[in-house]
């Protein structure tokens, strides 16, 4: 199967629902007078699939770009290296670039790409649904010293994924993808919303169960935003972004950052608008998936409102028909939404 995204630069063509060796035989035209493939991955992927992928591409020259496991994939310092390696490899005009990993993988593959896009197109193959949602979104950061130092936003014209090629081993992996997931369809998607929820009732269904039955209805509502040129913007974004921005060592690093901000959205929206959040209900079910909600212990109050004002005083909430607005909130209000919130995660739902 394959499903079309619509950018503004162009289109990205996801091929799914086969496996990589079936997906990229069907479509071998793609491939057609490549010479020399240069493959970017991380050391997990490259011990993993390195003897599929030569015996897949065995009509190619085969040129492998390996990056950290970790966060530092996606950072300038990786790029440089990079960038030295292609000059000392001497990559010919017939080259193509394909990155096959998680979404630090995919980020620093579109970025360089972005650099020599003319010349190395990219495939990408993510490995994870958070590389998967960063495949599509053709956004690319770079990171330098833990912050975000440059940024490109490029169409990835073709994207593969294989649904057995997740990290389905990596919780936390599958618990930001599936969350980015909420994101969407809460905001603009809410009969997908209730099928995620429905579908995966604890951590082990996130790391066993695949997303490749909604993955069309996904694609569907991504594609339909950007043909409307409809803002992409999510409930409880805003959130997220103040609490992982915090200056100096008071920064949000967890899994749940993203869920964290949609419940602060939740919490805005009901007591702005009125919207029926049943958010005892979300949180039971929120923390049956493993999430985390606690905030750090050593961060004040006043300091959360005070980052959160600074950060924006209009943040995107949800009305009481659930239609997505973007509404300014004073001091005083972002006091009683962490105050709230504080007193809801405390509590145990799960039972």
């Amino acid at each position: 199967m394959q499903q079309q995204i619509h950018q503004v630069d162009g289109v990205s063509t996801i091929f799914f629902a086969e496996t990589l060796n079936k997906l990229v035989v069907d479509y071998m035209p793609r491939f057609k007078n490549i010479e020399q493939l240069m493959i970017i991955t991380n050391q997990t992927t490259y011990e993993r699939y390195y003897e599929k992928l030569t015996l897949l591409f065995k009509q190619q020259e085969l040129l492998w770009y390996i990056c950290p496991n970790s966060l530092e994939a996606k950072s300038f310092k990786e790029l440089l290296a990079l960038m030295t390696y292609c000059d000392e490899v001497d990559l010919n005009e017939q080259s193509l670039i394909v990155a096959i990993g998680t979404e630090p993988v995919i980020q620093l593959g579109n970025f360089f790409a972005h650099l020599y896009f003319k010349k190395y197109p990219l495939v990408a193959i993510p490995t994870s649904l958070e590389a998967l949602s960063g495949s599509i979104s053709g956004e690319a950061y770079l990171t330098q010293d833990g912050k975000v130092t440059g940024l490109v936003n490029q169409t990835i014209s073709t994207i593969f994924l294989d649904g057995r090629l997740l990290s389905i081993d990596d919780l936390e992996e599958a618990q930001r993808g599936f969350a980015s997931w909420l994101q969407v369809a809460i905001s603009h998607n809410k009969a997908l919303y209730a099928q995620l929820l429905k579908g995966f009732n604890d951590s082990k269904d996130l790391q066993e169960n695949s997303m490749i039955p909604y993955l069309s209805t996904y694609l569907a509502t991504v594609n339909e935003l950007h043909q409307k040129k409809a803002s992409m913007k999510l409930l409880g974004l805003d959130f997220q972004k103040a609490l992982t921005t915090f200056n100096g060592e008071k920064r949000l690093t967890t899994n749940s950052d993203t869920i964290i901000g949609i419940t602060l959205g939740f919490i805005a929206s009901q007591q702005r608008n009125g919207f029926s959040a049943e958010l005892e209900i979300w949180l039971k079910q929120i923390q049956c998936l493993g999430y985390q909600l606690d905030l750090p212990e050593n961060w004040f109050v006043t300091d959360i409102v005070e980052n959160l004002h600074q950060h924006s005083a209009q943040f995107y909430v949800l009305s009481k028909d659930g239609k997505l607005t973007r509404e300014e909130f004073q001091k005083s209000e972002l006091l009683t939404i962490i105050m709230k919130y504080q007193e809801l995660s405390k509590r145990s739902f799960y039972r």
